[in-house]
């Protein structure tokens, strides 16, 4: 009895890991993959979207604005749509932390199928004492807004 119970709940764990590759926070999986990114400020990255809502960003600015690279995850907005948060470590010339920077991007598929991508992006900057987790910690207005367009790698 002990070993049937043990080899269910083990079939149980195993369907739901199998079932994750499938949706990602309830999006579809043939819109993940990398993307290259072009934002209207001027600024190129690259963009992956895991299936399992993880959300990847590296930037053409981080060297000459001192941040990292960034890493948050995203969920399914609408039908075509995502709704992504993505952190980064902001350093002082000296590099000792400045501050952590949250980036909060809206992105929707262009035409048939998630090939091409066009949305919006916001960051703010969280210093000591605000917490990027929660937004309205912030005081200040957002650092930057721009908005986007991007083709998937292939």
């Amino acid at each position: 009895m002990k070993a049937k119970l043990v080899h269910a709940l083990l079939f149980a764990v195993l369907a739901m890991a199998s079932s994750g590759p499938l949706l990602a926070n309830g999006g579809p999986v043939s819109c993940t993959g990398t993307y290259l990114i072009d934002e209207d400020g001027g600024a190129t990255a690259l963009w992956t979207i895991e299936a399992d809502g993880t959300f990847f960003a590296t930037s053409s600015l981080q060297g000459l604005l001192r941040f990292s690279d960034q890493q948050g995850n995203w969920e399914r907005d609408g039908h075509d749509g995502v709704k992504a948060v993505v952190l980064a470590l902001v350093f002082r010339d000296d590099g000792t932390l400045q501050d952590v920077s949250r980036v909060d991007i809206s992105l929707h598929a262009v035409g048939h199928g998630c090939d091409n991508v066009a949305g919006t992006l916001v960051v703010r900057a969280f210093e000591e004492g605000e917490d990027p987790l929660d937004p309205s910690t912030d005081d200040e207005e957002p650092i930057a807004t721009d908005t986007i367009t991007g083709r998937r790698v292939k």
